[in-house]
């Protein structure tokens, strides 16, 4: 029983995963595709692990949590838009705000990246390995996040090519925030306001090119942005600054 048990699971996770790359990456082309991704994970993690779906998959929010995860949301949101807009008048690109299609998708894609990458992955790791630092837990899923990202850009994406060392700095600082965010509370709330916030100004608005009138595309964007010292400089702060309060006491599986 315990070995079917186990199947069940593990048969279930890779359907979550499945609905995961189907639906939140445009294969469906529609901007509600991420939103019905967003409801069968839901159902697929009640599925495998009933009423604790809720821990594993991050939603184990207190209602000041909520309050907080939107606030940081709208924060990062105006803060994003800020550096993004400045560093393409820098580089004479004409930044054009996405509609509430394209805040619709961003907003279920986002989601689903922090239940699938973020909660399943660092509660999944935690569970099999209890005495692994949760430290290494965080650096080790950051460098696999940025090891990811250059080779889907290098290989797999339709617009492909090497994203910059400062690209990489940037994704390893940020995803070793967002593993340090999700370890230290044991939910998503906060690494998704962060990820949300950047993301949409970023993949969920349009950026064209003045000089050639052609718009960037999205390993375009990966480069100019993320590759902007400025931006990793500030991104790897916020990381240090979270392993700090990481030290202090982590959030435990069960």
């Amino acid at each position: 029983m315990p070995v079917k048990l186990f199947d069940k699971k593990v048969n279930l996770v890779g359907l979550i995963i499945l609905v995961h790359l189907i639906f939140s990456y445009y294969y469906i082309p529609k901007f509600w595709s991420a939103a019905v991704g967003f409801v069968l994970i839901l159902l697929l993690s009640y599925l495998a692990w009933e009423n604790r779906f809720i821990f594993w998959t991050g939603f184990q929010l207190k209602p000041i949590e909520i309050f907080f995860s939107i606030f940081l949301a709208a924060l990062f949101l105006k803060g994003a838009l800020y550096l993004i807009k400045n560093i393409a008048t820098q580089n004479e690109i004409l930044f054009q705000p996405g509609n509430y299609k394209d805040l619709i998708h961003t907003f279920f894609y986002t989601l689903n990246e922090e239940i699938i990458l973020g909660a399943l992955l660092l509660k999944g790791i935690q569970h099999k390995w209890k005495k692994l630092a949760v430290w290494k837990i965080s650096m080790g899923v950051a460098l696999i996040f940025s090891i990811i990202h250059f080779v889907f850009f290098k290989w797999i994406f339709l617009n492909t090519g090497d994203l910059s060392v400062i690209t990489i700095l940037s994704l390893l600082a940020t995803g070793i925030l967002r593993n340090n965010i999700i370890l230290k509370t044991g939910h998503i709330g906060y690494s998704w306001a962060i990820h949300f916030g950047w993301i949409f100004p970023m993949l969920g608005c349009s950026h064209l090119k003045l000089t050639g009138k052609n718009y960037l595309t999205d390993f375009e964007r990966f480069n100019l942005y993320l590759g902007d010292y400025k931006i990793a400089i500030f991104v790897s702060l916020l990381a240090i600054i979270s392993f700090f309060i990481l030290n202090k006491k982590t959030a435990t599986s069960s």
